[in-house]
């Protein structure tokens, strides 16, 4: 959660929109809270979060993973 959060921060910086069903302010949110206030993190929670919302955030930014991944290769 910290690496997503951290990730979205840095996108959201550069402007990039996120796509549908993802929110990159919640995932900084995220990585701030576990971050900062560890000794408050409610571990089935957090599984909760990860097993129910990330596949369908994966779902959601595959398309912006392959555009990055072709702007890589051409630039190679």
């Amino acid at each position: 959660m910290m690496k997503l959060g951290e990730a979205a921060n840095r996108l959201s910086r550069l402007g990039v929109l996120a796509p549908d069903g993802v929110d990159w302010a919640l995932a900084v949110a995220n990585r701030n809270f576990t971050i900062h206030q560890y000794d408050e993190i409610d571990r089935e929670l957090t599984w909760l979060t990860l097993s129910r919302d990330l596949p369908a955030w994966r779902s959601s930014l595959a398309r912006l993973f392959a555009e990055a991944e072709s702007t890589i290769r051409d630039e190679a």
